[in-house]
């Protein structure tokens, strides 16, 4: 058996406190399935419980990852975008999971930047906001004027939350490993990859260096559009820690979306934010992936200004031309189309039963047939569309899943400017502009010089490859694999065949032997084309037998 043994007091402490709040919610199935050493966790009344069970699970699970913290919240909202492994209910619920928390004092925010920086705060700042401008889970911002004027807002992250998140991790990965193998119902859910897909989010977002690299990749790409304003970095003033940016004057989009002012086109605001988006992913290969009212803001003349850099994903142009053509088939009702493209592009291993797979595309199709384009809700499309093709051993793109997340979020931020928007309606015509662009003159140049490279590098290892393939040859050590399939059917067929051989080649030579004999000795030859016909009777009617009992 299996035994959570902590390192030290305090994760002991830890790993109790996270049961306590799972019992708490009526979720203790799990609980008394897991060996762990101390199990004191708290019980509550029997009105308390009562409450508790009014509300559906779903939300009984979001309300336990609040309750447990940062690290769990972060986490229900990486599960809140794979509604493909937990269910379209529980992506919902867990989607509702906010990030703000109280701030911590500024005087602990102020020693971090000594710490990190090597200088007081008044050494590096004409003057310094104690109040935070916005607290979250990770991070809180404060209004700060360098030396020069420029006025900067510093993002420092919280004390002690790496050393928190790593620890839960540390547990997440004990439990999801107990759940795994003592609650056989969760294996369909991988909670091991579950968590290493949450690590590899989640510390990437505590690394303030590259969120400042991921800024400065935008304004680069960004650098020559009139409509997106990036806020330049202050690299000689960011660490992994701390994150000093311009400050923007604007207007968050939160604020416009509910605001009756004539200064904000709104719709435009949101056709323009949904063409930056497509941009970012099918010219770029770089993109914003949180875009929610919260992290955008609208400067004069409508220009649109992202925040907050920590989730910032690439796709490869492949990969992204590969995901929008299969919505493109979808959305244009082509399921023939889908078919062949998902075979294309490699997508699906198993091609036994296209007529199959072409029959469930149509049925997939024909449930937004009948719906007009602009009231189609893509991410559900392409949740919907990977759902279906699963069973066809899909080899779904790593990509996928926080592209389709990204989409439902812009969709959501875009119809609170305009509630009659569609990011299908938005798609549609873009698409059709960009993508034939992947057979430009200029890609097929660069795809060919790719090519080229391969070519050049095949033609340089070649020579070695081939005479190190021909010196095992010649020593005997070149080792062959195989497996197969039904082998023991066919040695078996393969023995009754030889067996039938020989029989008729038996039966022959007593027809051939009996007419030799019939000339010398008439009875004896008789006799002999008797028992052939006996035999070749019994042999035909053994094969018609043995061909039935095969069928």
């Amino acid at each position: 058996m299996s035994v959570f043994s902590p390192r030290n007091k305090k994760e002991l402490e830890r790993v109790a406190r996270i049961l306590s709040v799972v019992a708490k919610f009526e979720l203790g199935n799990f609980t008394n399935r897991i060996p762990v050493k101390d199990k004191s966790y708290a019980r509550l009344s029997q009105k308390e419980k009562e409450e508790i069970l009014k509300k559906s699970r779903p939300e009984r699970v979001r309300l336990m990852l609040e309750e447990l913290g940062t690290t769990f919240v972060k986490f229900g909202q990486i599960l809140g975008t794979r509604a493909d492994i937990v269910g379209e209910d529980y992506a919902s619920e867990l989607s509702r999971l906010q990030d703000g928390m109280k701030p911590f004092p500024a005087e602990q925010a102020k020693r971090i930047i000594k710490d990190e920086l090597g200088k007081p705060v008044d050494e590096l700042f004409s003057s310094f906001d104690d109040r935070p401008m916005a607290s979250a889970s990770i991070a809180q911002v404060h209004l700060a004027t360098l030396k020069s004027g420029k006025r900067v807002a510093v993002k420092v992250q919280r004390p002690g939350i790496e050393d928190t998140i790593n620890e839960d991790i540390r547990i997440m990965y004990y439990l999801a490993h107990m759940a795994q193998e003592r609650i056989p119902e969760s294996r369909k859910y991988d909670p091991v990859y579950l968590v290493s897909e949450f690590e590899r989010s989640i510390l990437k977002e505590l690394d303030f260096l590259r969120e400042a690299r991921n800024a400065e990749h935008l304004r680069e790409d960004f650098k020559k559009d009139r409509w997106v304003y990036i806020p330049k970095i202050y690299d000689n003033l960011s660490t992994k820690r701390v994150l000093v940016m311009e400050m923007v004057e604007g207007t968050r989009l939160s604020e416009v979306a509910k605001s009756h002012s004539k200064k904000f086109d709104k719709e435009a605001i949101a056709h323009r934010l949904a063409q930056t988006f497509f941009k970012m992913v099918l010219v770029d290969g770089f993109y914003h992936a949180d875009p929610h009212p919260g992290n955008i803001i609208i400067v004069k003349n409508g220009i649109i200004c992202f925040l907050d850099y920590g989730r910032v994903n690439t796709i490869s142009s492949e990969v992204a031309e590969n995901i929008f053509r299969l919505a493109l088939f979808a959305v244009n009702d082509d399921p023939e189309g889908l078919v062949a493209h998902l075979i294309r592009t490699d997508m699906i291993s198993d091609t036994r039963d296209m007529d199959r797979l072409k029959a469930d595309m149509t049925d997939l199709l024909d449930k937004y047939y009948s719906t007009q384009i602009k009231d189609v809700n893509i991410a559900d499309l392409l949740t919907d569309l990977i759902t279906t093709i699963s069973k066809y051993n899909f080899k779904r793109p790593r990509e996928l899943a926080e592209l389709t997340r990204t989409l439902l979020v812009l969709e959501g931020t875009c119809m609170q400017l305009y509630s009659n928007f569609s990011v299908a309606e938005e798609f549609e015509p873009y698409a059709k502009k960009v993508l034939p662009a992947s057979f430009s003159p200029a890609k097929l140049a660069s795809s060919i010089s790719s090519s080229l490279v391969d070519l050049q590098y095949l033609a340089r290892t070649m020579p070695s490859s081939l005479r190190r393939f021909m010196k095992r040859l010649e020593d005997g050590t070149i080792r062959i694999e195989m497996e197969h399939k039904d082998l023991a059917f066919f040695s078996t067929s393969l023995e009754r065949m030889a067996n039938r051989m020989s029989l008729s080649l038996l039966l022959a030579a007593m027809i051939v032997g009996s007419a030799l004999i019939v000339s010398a000795n008439r009875d004896l030859g008789i006799i002999g084309f008797v028992v052939s016909g006996v035999l070749a009777m019994a042999l035909v009617v053994k094969m018609f037998i043995l061909n039935h009992v095969e069928l």
